[in-house]
């Protein structure tokens, strides 16, 4: 028996949490991942899981050995990657995890670029909800800065710095009260995510903050949001880059341009090792360079 065989069960095992099933993903008989299992509760001379006719569950020390497993196992197979690096055609499955408004608004025209560029890559982009923090089930995860976010298991890096501004619709606009400062916004109504509206404020560039105390509509679902917007629901708090299409077209415009909100950085998170994956690096270095040449925050 050796460690990495054991401990490759062992996250099999937390996963599936069956013998049987464990057994079938690592392609040996539940005998044999039962031995591994033992083995390695054995040398490290503690209990991982407990044992029912029905289910495997992780001790409190097998939960806190899952993340040391994973990142050893991620280590490992990085290191394996980037012996060949010089002559291995990048392949294979890139997770990439982001809310539905960064997915499709900023990363998808990136994610077409990246894979015509590398073929023989498939992206698998999942939905992250907002707020949620990074964790290690994704190769990458793009999303806000976390200021509090302290992960011995991730890196990360600045992908762009960028501020969001005032809009409504033409319509909007015409059928309202007009907006001459900050104060005449307590008249109008604001189109949220859940994000903000549990917040209850957007921290602004002067150092104050702006309320949410007046709004009509609340979704995660940005295209939903911008609908509303268009439609003279109300007035979004959003970054340019999201609605370039819509400031193209004059479906949105901007208002009281001066005021913007404090700047936020959008981050790319990726499971900590020595070496990062092929795939991995490829994809941050094609996301910055084009976002620095294509996005205006």
């Amino acid at each position: 028996m050796d460690w990495l065989t054991a401990t490759r069960s062992f996250i099999a095992l937390a996963e599936h949490e069956s013998f049987t099933l464990a057994a079938e993903h690592e392609g040996v008989s539940a005998s044999a991942m039962s031995k591994r299992i033992d083995w390695i509760e054995k040398q490290l001379g503690i209990s991982l899981f407990t044992r029912t006719t029905r289910l495997v569950k992780l001790t409190t020390a097998g939960h806190s050995f899952l993340p040391k497993a994973n990142a050893v196992l991620i280590q490992f197979d990085a290191m394996i990657n980037h012996s060949d690096e010089a002559t291995k055609v990048p392949s294979g499955t890139l997770k990439i995890a982001a809310t539905l408004a960064v997915g499709s608004h900023i990363l998808l025209p990136h994610i077409q670029t990246f894979l015509a560029k590398y073929s023989q890559v498939t992206i698998q982009l999942n939905v992250l909800n907002p707020g949620a923090l990074p964790d290690l089930r994704n190769d990458l995860v793009i999303t806000r800065q976390f200021e509090q976010f302290d992960s011995a298991a991730h890196k990360g890096t600045r992908l762009l710095d960028y501020q969001m501004h005032l809009f409504a619709s033409p319509d909007y606009i015409e059928h309202h009260a007009e907006v001459q400062s900050i104060d005449d916004l307590a008249q109008h109504k604001m189109l949220l995510s859940n994000y903000y509206q549990k917040k209850g404020h957007i921290e602004l560039s002067c150092g104050s903050r702006f309320l949410f105390n007046n709004y009509n509509f609340v979704s995660d679902n940005l295209d939903s949001i911008l609908e509303a917007a268009i439609q003279g629901m109300g007035l979004i708090f959003i970054s340019p880059s999201y609605i370039q299409k819509q400031l193209h077209e004059g479906t949105l415009v901007p208002l009281l341009p001066k005021l913007r909100s404090a700047t936020k950085q959008l981050w790319a998170y990726y499971p900590k090792s020595t070496f990062v994956p092929l795939n991995t690096r490829l994809f941050i270095d094609h996301l910055k360079q084009q976002l620095t040449h294509s996005v205006s925050f």
